[in-house]
C-alpha cells in the first residue's frame, strides 16, 4: 500500500459532506465513522457541513454546488448502492 501522507492535520479545514438518505442504516454508519475520523484529525465540528440528499443520483449535483461555492477545503460523498431484488441498483450504478 502506498501512503501519501502519514501525518494528516485537519485543524482549520472546512469540510463538506454529502450523505445519501437512501439505505439510511449504512449511511449513518458511514457518517459516524467519517465524522469521528475528521474530529480525530483536528477538524472542528463547527467546520463540518453536512448536506443530505434523497439518493445517489443527487449526490454529484450537491457536491458540484458545494465545490462552486469555494467555501470548502475538502468534500466527501457518503452513501451506499446495494444490489437487491429490483433493477434499482443497475439503474443507479450505471
Amino acid at each position: 500500500m502506498n501512503v501519501l501522507a502519514k501525518n494528516l492535520e485537519g485543524k482549520g479545514l472546512k469540510v463538506g459532506i454529502v450523505l445519501s438518505r437512501f439505505n439510511t442504516e449504512v449511511g449513518e454508519g458511514l457518517l459516524k465513522a467519517c465524522k469521528d475520523k475528521l474530529l480525530a484529525l483536528g477538524v472542528a465540528d463547527a467546520d463540518i457541513t453536512l448536506a443530505t440528499v434523497p439518493g445517489a443520483l443527487e449526490t454529484p449535483v450537491v457536491l458540484q454546488t458545494m465545490a462552486n461555492s469555494e467555501q470548502f477545503d475538502a468534500l466527501i460523498a457518503l452513501g451506499a448502492i446495494i444490489r437487491g431484488e429490483t433493477y434499482h441498483f443497475e439503474v443507479v450504478a450505471n
